[in-house]
Protein backbone atom coordinates (compact mmCIF):
# COMPACT_ATOMS: atom_id res chain seq x y z
CA UNK A 1 0.00 0.00 0.00
CA UNK A 2 1.41 3.23 -0.92
CA UNK A 3 1.45 5.76 1.81
CA UNK A 4 -1.62 8.20 2.26
CA UNK A 5 -1.76 11.65 2.27
CA UNK A 6 -4.55 14.34 2.56
CA UNK A 7 -4.34 18.06 1.78
CA UNK A 8 -4.32 18.74 5.67
CA UNK A 9 -1.61 21.66 6.50
CA UNK A 10 0.56 21.35 9.03
CA UNK A 11 4.08 22.82 9.19
CA UNK A 12 3.88 26.13 7.25
CA UNK A 13 5.88 26.85 4.57
CA UNK A 14 9.52 27.09 5.33
CA UNK A 15 12.23 29.44 3.10
CA UNK A 16 14.41 27.27 1.05
CA UNK A 17 17.87 28.38 1.98
CA UNK A 18 19.42 25.15 0.00
CA UNK A 19 20.41 23.42 3.21
CA UNK A 20 20.10 19.68 2.72
CA UNK A 21 19.43 18.84 6.60
CA UNK A 22 18.17 16.36 7.51
CA UNK A 23 14.78 13.54 6.72
CA UNK A 24 13.45 12.52 10.11
CA UNK A 25 10.61 9.40 10.43
CA UNK A 26 8.54 9.01 13.58
CA UNK A 27 6.13 6.52 14.73
CA UNK A 28 3.20 8.36 16.31
CA UNK A 29 1.39 6.18 19.24
CA UNK A 30 3.44 5.36 22.29
CA UNK A 31 6.63 7.12 20.73
CA UNK A 32 5.54 11.13 20.38
CA UNK A 33 2.32 10.53 22.92
CA UNK A 34 1.33 8.14 25.51
CA UNK A 35 -1.21 6.30 23.71
CA UNK A 36 -0.37 2.74 25.99
CA UNK A 37 -1.58 5.12 29.39
CA UNK A 38 -4.67 5.87 27.47
CA UNK A 39 -5.84 2.07 26.36
CA UNK A 40 -4.50 0.85 29.87
CA UNK A 41 -7.04 2.73 31.85
CA UNK A 42 -10.05 1.48 29.43
CA UNK A 43 -8.63 -1.98 29.39
CA UNK A 44 -8.65 -2.16 33.32
CA UNK A 45 -12.57 0.01 32.80
CA UNK A 46 -13.83 -3.24 30.51
CA UNK A 47 -12.74 -5.82 32.61
CA UNK A 48 -14.29 -3.92 35.70
CA UNK A 49 -17.87 -3.70 33.38
CA UNK A 50 -17.23 -7.80 32.33
CA UNK A 51 -17.31 -8.32 35.84
CA UNK A 52 -20.03 -6.33 36.70
CA UNK A 53 -22.45 -7.86 33.78
CA UNK A 54 -21.19 -11.21 35.57
CA UNK A 55 -20.93 -10.66 38.74
CA UNK A 56 -18.26 -12.50 39.12
CA UNK A 57 -14.71 -10.72 40.64
CA UNK A 58 -11.44 -11.47 38.35
CA UNK A 59 -7.96 -10.56 40.08
CA UNK A 60 -7.50 -8.29 42.68
CA UNK A 61 -4.02 -7.64 41.84
CA UNK A 62 -2.48 -7.15 38.73
CA UNK A 63 -5.32 -6.53 36.81
CA UNK A 64 -3.95 -4.97 33.88
CA UNK A 65 -1.54 -7.94 33.04
CA UNK A 66 -4.49 -10.22 32.90
CA UNK A 67 -6.45 -7.70 30.59
CA UNK A 68 -3.42 -7.55 28.08
CA UNK A 69 -2.29 -11.65 28.58
CA UNK A 70 -6.09 -11.84 26.70
CA UNK A 71 -5.30 -8.98 24.53
CA UNK A 72 -1.98 -10.52 22.95
CA UNK A 73 -3.23 -13.99 22.68
CA UNK A 74 -6.22 -12.49 20.64
CA UNK A 75 -3.75 -10.10 19.03
CA UNK A 76 -1.57 -13.01 18.16
CA UNK A 77 -4.19 -14.74 16.36
CA UNK A 78 -6.06 -11.78 14.17
CA UNK A 79 -5.07 -10.67 10.95
CA UNK A 80 -5.40 -7.34 12.52
CA UNK A 81 -2.87 -7.86 15.32
CA UNK A 82 -3.77 -5.80 18.28
CA UNK A 83 -6.32 -3.84 16.16
CA UNK A 84 -8.74 -6.78 16.54
CA UNK A 85 -12.07 -5.90 17.70
CA UNK A 86 -12.57 -5.46 21.50
CA UNK A 87 -16.03 -7.48 21.38
CA UNK A 88 -13.27 -10.67 20.86
CA UNK A 89 -11.48 -9.30 24.19
CA UNK A 90 -14.97 -9.09 26.41
CA UNK A 91 -16.23 -12.30 25.30
CA UNK A 92 -12.95 -14.06 25.89
CA UNK A 93 -12.48 -12.11 29.59
CA UNK A 94 -15.93 -13.54 29.94
CA UNK A 95 -15.07 -16.84 29.70
CA UNK A 96 -11.74 -16.53 31.43
CA UNK A 97 -13.59 -15.30 34.11
CA UNK A 98 -16.44 -18.44 34.12
CA UNK A 99 -13.37 -20.67 34.36
CA UNK A 100 -11.85 -21.33 31.24
CA UNK A 101 -8.39 -21.32 30.74
CA UNK A 102 -7.17 -18.56 28.81
CA UNK A 103 -6.07 -20.43 25.24
CA UNK A 104 -9.60 -22.18 25.78
CA UNK A 105 -11.47 -18.73 26.53
CA UNK A 106 -9.53 -17.20 23.58
CA UNK A 107 -10.84 -19.72 21.33
CA UNK A 108 -14.00 -19.58 22.22
CA UNK A 109 -14.46 -15.54 21.82
CA UNK A 110 -13.67 -16.42 18.09
CA UNK A 111 -16.17 -19.74 17.70
CA UNK A 112 -19.00 -18.76 19.97
CA UNK A 113 -18.97 -15.81 21.47
CA UNK A 114 -22.76 -15.97 21.60
CA UNK A 115 -22.16 -18.34 24.89
CA UNK A 116 -20.13 -16.27 26.66
CA UNK A 117 -23.07 -15.92 29.37
CA UNK A 118 -23.15 -12.26 27.87
CA UNK A 119 -26.11 -10.69 25.74
CA UNK A 120 -24.98 -8.81 22.69
CA UNK A 121 -26.28 -5.58 24.02
CA UNK A 122 -24.16 -5.88 27.03
CA UNK A 123 -21.10 -6.37 24.74
CA UNK A 124 -22.20 -3.76 22.24
CA UNK A 125 -22.10 -1.37 25.75
CA UNK A 126 -19.25 -2.06 27.19
CA UNK A 127 -17.28 -2.04 23.83
CA UNK A 128 -18.64 1.42 23.07
CA UNK A 129 -18.03 2.70 26.39
CA UNK A 130 -14.51 1.39 25.56
CA UNK A 131 -14.01 3.19 22.32
CA UNK A 132 -15.29 6.30 23.82
CA UNK A 133 -12.43 5.40 26.47
CA UNK A 134 -9.65 5.03 24.22
CA UNK A 135 -10.92 8.15 22.27
CA UNK A 136 -9.17 11.00 24.43
CA UNK A 137 -6.22 12.82 23.57
CA UNK A 138 -2.77 10.91 25.01
CA UNK A 139 -0.47 13.14 27.13
CA UNK A 140 2.98 13.42 25.22
CA UNK A 141 5.54 11.83 26.23
CA UNK A 142 8.90 13.12 28.07
CA UNK A 143 10.51 15.12 25.92
CA UNK A 144 8.76 15.44 22.53
CA UNK A 145 8.64 19.02 22.56
CA UNK A 146 11.54 19.25 23.08
CA UNK A 147 12.91 17.42 20.54
CA UNK A 148 10.67 18.15 17.91
CA UNK A 149 11.97 21.92 17.97
CA UNK A 150 15.40 20.62 17.96
CA UNK A 151 14.75 18.95 14.71
CA UNK A 152 13.39 21.93 13.15
CA UNK A 153 16.24 24.11 14.47
CA UNK A 154 18.24 22.17 12.65
CA UNK A 155 16.60 22.34 9.12
CA UNK A 156 15.18 18.75 9.75
CA UNK A 157 12.16 17.53 7.65
CA UNK A 158 9.89 15.27 10.13
CA UNK A 159 7.49 12.73 8.99
CA UNK A 160 5.21 11.37 10.88
CA UNK A 161 4.26 7.53 10.64
CA UNK A 162 1.20 5.95 11.77
CA UNK A 163 -0.53 2.32 10.93
CA UNK A 164 -3.90 3.57 12.30
CA UNK A 165 -5.60 6.86 11.67
CA UNK A 166 -4.17 9.56 9.80
CA UNK A 167 -7.00 12.03 10.44
CA UNK A 168 -6.55 11.12 14.52
CA UNK A 169 -2.92 11.23 14.34
CA UNK A 170 -3.14 14.83 12.55
CA UNK A 171 -5.87 15.47 15.33
CA UNK A 172 -3.35 14.82 18.09
CA UNK A 173 -0.87 16.87 16.61
CA UNK A 174 -2.74 19.91 16.21
CA UNK A 175 -4.46 19.38 19.83
CA UNK A 176 -0.98 19.41 21.06
CA UNK A 177 0.18 22.20 18.80
CA UNK A 178 3.32 20.51 17.18
CA UNK A 179 1.97 20.96 13.79
CA UNK A 180 5.11 23.79 13.41
CA UNK A 181 7.48 21.34 13.55
CA UNK A 182 5.82 18.67 11.55
CA UNK A 183 5.72 18.82 7.66
CA UNK A 184 3.80 15.38 6.60
CA UNK A 185 1.78 12.60 8.15
CA UNK A 186 1.84 9.21 6.60
CA UNK A 187 -0.93 6.17 6.77
CA UNK A 188 0.38 2.92 5.70
CA UNK A 189 1.61 -0.41 6.58
CA UNK A 190 5.40 -0.19 8.27
CA UNK A 191 7.03 -2.24 5.76
CA UNK A 192 9.79 -2.48 4.05
CA UNK A 193 8.12 -1.56 0.66
CA UNK A 194 7.53 1.06 2.50
CA UNK A 195 10.44 2.61 4.51
CA UNK A 196 11.71 2.53 0.61
CA UNK A 197 9.07 4.17 -0.87
CA UNK A 198 9.78 6.89 1.46
CA UNK A 199 13.11 7.08 1.07
CA UNK A 200 12.20 8.83 -2.25
CA UNK A 201 11.70 11.57 -0.41
CA UNK A 202 15.26 12.25 0.76
CA UNK A 203 17.51 14.86 -1.39
CA UNK A 204 20.84 13.27 -2.67
CA UNK A 205 22.97 12.92 0.38
CA UNK A 206 20.21 13.19 3.07
CA UNK A 207 20.63 11.10 6.15
CA UNK A 208 17.37 9.20 7.22
CA UNK A 209 16.52 8.25 10.30
CA UNK A 210 13.56 6.26 12.33
CA UNK A 211 12.49 6.44 15.29
CA UNK A 212 10.19 4.28 17.10
CA UNK A 213 8.69 2.40 19.63
CA UNK A 214 8.54 -1.01 18.53
CA UNK A 215 11.48 -3.35 17.51
CA UNK A 216 8.93 -5.54 15.49
CA UNK A 217 7.06 -2.75 13.29
CA UNK A 218 9.43 0.29 13.50
CA UNK A 219 12.84 -0.77 14.13
CA UNK A 220 13.21 -3.93 11.79
CA UNK A 221 11.77 -3.12 8.48
CA UNK A 222 13.20 0.36 8.63
CA UNK A 223 16.85 -1.33 9.31
CA UNK A 224 15.62 -3.79 6.65
CA UNK A 225 15.64 -0.67 3.99
CA UNK A 226 18.92 0.88 4.83
CA UNK A 227 17.90 3.72 7.32
CA UNK A 228 19.76 4.37 10.54
CA UNK A 229 17.01 3.58 13.15
CA UNK A 230 16.63 4.92 17.30
CA UNK A 231 14.44 2.95 19.87
CA UNK A 232 12.77 4.36 22.18
CA UNK A 233 11.18 1.41 24.66
CA UNK A 234 7.66 1.91 25.13
CA UNK A 235 6.01 1.14 28.54
CA UNK A 236 4.19 -1.59 26.91
CA UNK A 237 6.10 -4.50 25.17
CA UNK A 238 4.15 -7.53 24.03
CA UNK A 239 5.94 -10.23 24.23
CA UNK A 240 6.58 -10.96 20.57
CA UNK A 241 8.59 -7.98 20.88
CA UNK A 242 11.18 -9.01 23.27
CA UNK A 243 11.60 -12.26 21.35
CA UNK A 244 12.26 -9.81 18.09
CA UNK A 245 15.77 -10.08 18.56
CA UNK A 246 16.19 -6.69 16.12
CA UNK A 247 19.21 -4.40 17.17
CA UNK A 248 18.88 -0.33 16.22
CA UNK A 249 21.34 1.15 15.36
CA UNK A 250 20.59 3.62 18.68
CA UNK A 251 18.84 3.19 21.75
CA UNK A 252 17.65 6.00 24.13
CA UNK A 253 15.37 6.32 26.99
CA UNK A 254 13.39 9.59 25.72
CA UNK A 255 12.34 11.11 22.58
CA UNK A 256 14.95 14.12 23.26
CA UNK A 257 17.78 12.03 24.42
CA UNK A 258 17.35 10.11 20.79
CA UNK A 259 17.35 13.86 18.87
CA UNK A 260 20.43 14.16 20.75
CA UNK A 261 21.86 10.84 19.59
CA UNK A 262 20.90 11.82 16.16
CA UNK A 263 22.68 15.20 16.07
CA UNK A 264 25.73 13.91 17.47
CA UNK A 265 25.96 11.39 15.09
CA UNK A 266 25.57 13.59 12.38
CA UNK A 267 28.58 15.91 13.84
CA UNK A 268 25.96 18.38 15.46
CA UNK A 269 24.32 19.07 11.59
CA UNK A 270 23.72 23.33 11.90
CA UNK A 271 22.94 25.18 8.69
CA UNK A 272 24.34 28.74 8.26
CA UNK A 273 21.61 30.76 8.86
CA UNK A 274 21.37 28.81 11.91
CA UNK A 275 24.93 29.45 13.26
CA UNK A 276 24.32 32.87 12.74
CA UNK A 277 21.60 33.07 14.83
CA UNK A 278 18.72 33.01 11.69
CA UNK A 279 16.52 29.78 12.04
CA UNK A 280 16.74 27.36 8.64
CA UNK A 281 14.47 25.12 7.62
CA UNK A 282 13.66 22.86 4.68
CA UNK A 283 10.86 23.58 1.81
CA UNK A 284 8.38 20.95 2.25
CA UNK A 285 6.40 20.47 -0.72
CA UNK A 286 2.96 18.13 0.16
CA UNK A 287 1.65 16.51 -2.81
CA UNK A 288 -0.97 14.32 -2.61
Amino acid sequence: MAPQQQPLSLATIRPDDGVTGLLVLVDADNTLWDTDGVFAQAQVSLLSAVESALQKAGPSAERLEYVRSFDQALAEQHHLGLRYPPRLLIDAMAFGLQGLPQHDAVRRAWNVGLQSGLDRETVSQIEQTFFEMIAIYPSLLHGVSEGLRDLASVGATTVVLTEGSRKRVIRTIEHHRLGEFIDRVFEAPKTVRMFERVKHLARDGQSIYMIGDQLTRDIRPANDAGLKTIYIPGAFQPKWEEQAGTVATFHAATFDAAVSLLLKSEGGTRSPQLASGKPSYLRVQNRT
